[in-house]
């Protein structure tokens, strides 16, 4: 990240936070990437968000899917083998090129025999043993895929035959082979380009107008950093239309808790989570044909809303002896007809299950300061 041409050094250049400062929010987004159990990494590297679903599957999160990783606890799992392979580590790791080669090839070996996308299988390290050992794993955006994967693969990797055995995988040392479930490994990416400064704004009034035929509350008391969305959904020009024009997606916001995120990290996969998909049932009994996944929440209201879902914040220093709590909420686009609505679990206004990650776009980032 620059600050007028010039990058950012948060460590040898100490900064006021503030809720209309840029440092407060890649400070506060870093805390959060933790909390999420992925590292913030920064790039230059352009990229679109209508493809952040796979781009989160191969590892690698931004603010068009954060929302995403927020409530991947229960879905975002790697399924782990390790590969015992009768080669020579230093003939594969003798250059890049010749890494490279072995990944890619091996990658395409585990495609042929389970079926799913390249992007979907990660290689996470290759170590020196008797011969060689391969740390490897799959990752879908969806739980039950990942699941069926993995154990299609198992049954191969144990069940080879010379046919299927193909260019790394006829090294292959049989013995027993079974995977592991574990968090996937992320990283968030931000890059400068992500901010978009000359939408930024306050909200000082609770003011009200509308979006896609359905009232836009303003989030008041909230500042908000705007996200560079132009073009990076190149297929959809009338999603953030501002005039409630038809092809316009409603405002929403999505806020979280901190608990729930870290519980989810620090004990896995456990069923028990389900239960925060609080309104399952009552979606379904409202609209039958709504598919049978893990609902995604966001309120009509910031205040009373979404922002009851911030707590605890995070707590950052300012000038030496002095700590404010910045609270976080994520401004969003929610395609119409994607979503059920609910009376709780909101105080003001209402909770919307939506049914299709791609379904929300978050485009700005509020920040309030306690």
């Amino acid at each position: 990240m620059k600050n007028k041409g010039q990058p950012i050094d948060f460590v040898a250049q100490p900064f006021t936070p503030a809720v209309n400062n840029i440092e407060t929010v890649v400070v506060i987004v870093s805390e959060l990437a933790h909390q999420l159990g992925a590292r913030l990494t920064f790039t230059e590297q352009a990229f679109q968000y209508d493809d952040s679903d796979y781009r989160t599957a191969c590892g690698v999160g931004n603010l068009g899917s954060i929302h995403s990783m927020i409530a991947a606890g229960e879905n975002l799992q790697t399924a782990k083998f390790k590969l015992h392979l009768k080669l020579n580590y230093d003939d594969i790791t003798s250059s890049a090129q010749s890494l490279r080669d072995f990944t890619v090839t091996l990658i395409n070996d585990l495609v042929a025999n389970v079926g799913c996308k390249k992007e979907f299988i990660r290689v996470f390290s290759i170590s020196r043993a008797s011969s060689i050992i391969v740390e490897c794993g799959i990752t879908t955006p969806e739980f039950e895929e990942t699941k069926k994967f993995a154990e299609q693969l198992k049954h191969k990797l144990n069940h080879l035959s010379p046919k299927q055995q193909q260019k790394i995988l006829q090294y292959l040392i049989p013995e027993p082979y079974n995977y592991k479930l574990e968090t996937a490994p992320t990283f968030l990416q931000l890059q400068e380009s992500d901010f978009d400064p000359r939408y930024n704004r306050d909200y000082p009034h609770a003011e009200e107008e509308k979006r896609g035929g359905r009232p836009y509350y303003f989030p008041q008391g909230w500042y908000r950093h705007a996200l560079n969305v132009e073009g990076k959904y190149p297929n959809d020009r009338l999603w953030l239309g501002m005039n409630n024009s038809p092809g316009e997606w409603i405002v929403a916001y999505h806020g979280r808790q901190a608990g729930v995120v870290k519980n989810i990290i620090n004990t896995g996969l456990q069923h028990k989570f389900v239960a925060t998909d609080v309104c399952k049932d009552e979606a379904k009994h409202q609209r039958p044909s709504v598919p049978d996944v893990k609902g995604l929440y966001v309120a009509t209201h910031c205040e009373r809303g979404a922002a009851d879902y911030a707590n605890p914040g995070f707590k950052i220093e300012g000038p030496p002896g002095t700590f404010k709590t910045y609270y976080i909420v994520f401004q969003c686009r929610v395609q119409n007809d994607k979503f059920t609505e609910h009376r709780s679990p909101v105080r003001d206004g209402l909770a919307l299950r939506v049914f299709d990650e791609k379904a929300i776009r978050p485009y700005g980032l509020l920040l309030k300061a306690n």
